[in-house]
């Protein structure tokens, strides 16, 4: 029967390896073989645990195992919006189990995975160039040199929110406007110093507006 080490020598074999042992030394440091301290290493990664969520749940076997659960995290990281309909499906296809909305939704809480509202990246963002600018900047150009202008808008739809509270099994509700109403553009030029320069304008900014706010508000404020 394998030995059973307690989660305080589990945590010490995480916390040598964030420090950069290798795996022989933590073992000698320990007197743990080098197997126990893979599997260790491998929950942590996971789930951030130093042991199986899944194998400490008691009941009725699990469906899913552990590569299915891989697979499952594997398919969110690429696909976070998916449904849980689209998840089963999808599962089905990949590991040839067929769960219900409930099962997948269970594996999702025991991963460590919960619903929020989704951040949307540009698709044609690339990290290579956003790190060749930001090295550029860093590189050549001191704070108190750099200028940052953002244009902001506001309607009457701009104070709602988006989440809210109600008992379980009833919708949570409020009123509010749906027509939109007067739109409104703010165009601030933020420094060291704070906002140099602001326009606010009815409607959307145009070209040559803010061509304009550049040329008679922001460039007067710079140094030549």
């Amino acid at each position: 029967m394998p030995k059973k080490y307690s989660e305080d020598i589990k945590w010490r074999i995480v916390y040598l390896w964030n420090d950069g042992y290798s795996i022989e030394k933590i073992s000698r440091f320990l007197y743990v073989s080098e197997k126990t301290i893979y599997r260790v290493l491998n929950y942590y990664i996971l789930w951030k645990d130093v042991k199986d969520p899944i194998q400490d749940q008691k009941g009725q076997r699990k469906i899913f195992n552990n590569s299915d659960i891989k697979i499952l995290i594997q398919m969110i990281k690429e696909k976070p919006d998916m449904y849980l309909d689209e998840m089963a499906v999808e599962m089905a296809r990949r590991t040839g189990k067929r769960v219900s909305n409930t099962t997948i939704w269970r594996y999702l809480k025991y991963c460590g995975i919960t619903h929020k509202k989704l951040e949307k990246h540009a698709k044609e963002r690339s990290d290579i160039l956003c790190g060749h600018y930001i090295m550029t900047i860093g590189t050549y150009y001191q704070p108190e040199q750099l200028i940052f202008i953002d244009e902001s808008s506001k309607d009457e739809r701009t104070s709602c929110r988006q989440y809210g509270y109600s008992p379980r099994n009833q919708a949570a509700v409020k009123k509010v406007v749906f027509v939109r109403g007067t739109r409104y553009t703010l165009l601030p030029a933020l420094s060291l110093d704070g906002i140099i320069s602001l326009d606010i304008m009815q409607g959307s900014c145009t070209k040559e507006r803010f061509i304009n706010f550049i040329l008679a508000k922001v460039l007067p404020n710079m140094n030549p």
